[in-house]
């Protein structure tokens, strides 16, 4: 009878115990999927930046347009419109369309990784289409010089910078539930449970 209650008293232990790595594994899982979540919408904002097909070419800061506004009557009626903004040359729009095409890429990338955040294979073509645009955004800043040459408060490269930090920082967050995921799931013998209920380690960005 001790025997036998031994062995009830082994697999009471080991359920408990069962239940409560699966548990932790769901936790993990569900915080990767959580940061995910928050990861769609920085990103989202900053694709929706280059949705427009046309090179949104940056005014100039107010201070910059009344030093050269032109004087006298004839000057002002010749002179065009306070607000209106400056037609971006060929070399720009040409940088741009890349960046609105490396935009529309991360976007699918994104819808695609919408589906399955925890897909290694959909999480590589999300970070492949993220460093594209990246790159797209860096050369439209060194070869335009229309584009680059007018930084102020409120302009595009100011907004770009800062969706760009706010994507980062949500990469961060999600890199790291990723880390804590799989060092749960590589664990034995968590990783038996992992195995048994299809737990697959995820792919940081």
């Amino acid at each position: 009878m001790f025997q036998s209650l031994w062995w009830w008293s082994v697999l009471a232990v080991g359920l408990f115990w069962s239940v409560g790595a699966h548990n932790r594994l769901v936790r993990l899982r569900g915080a990767v999927l959580q940061a995910f979540g928050a990861l769609d919408t920085r990103m989202q904002a900053w694709v929706a930046m280059a949705q427009t097909p046309t090179a949104p070419v940056p005014a100039a800061a107010p201070a910059d347009r009344a030093g050269r506004m032109p004087s006298g009557p004839e000057a002002a009626a010749d002179a065009p419109p306070a607000d209106a903004a400056p037609a971006p040359s060929l070399a720009t729009q040409t940088l741009w369309s890349g960046t609105h095409a490396a935009a529309l890429q991360l976007g699918n990338s994104l819808a695609a990784s919408r589906a399955k955040p925890l897909d290694r294979e959909a999480m590589a073509a999300l970070t492949a289409a993220r460093e594209v645009l990246l790159s797209a955004w860096r050369r439209l800043l060194r070869e335009a010089p229309d584009f680059s040459a007018t930084l102020h408060v409120g302009g595009i490269h100011v907004q770009w910078d800062q969706q760009e930090t706010q994507v980062q920082l949500a990469c961060d967050a999600f890199n790291l539930a990723v880390q804590r995921y799989n060092a749960a799931l590589g664990k034995f013998p968590a990783a038996l449970l992992a195995w048994l209920f299809r737990f697959q380690p995820a792919r940081p960005i």
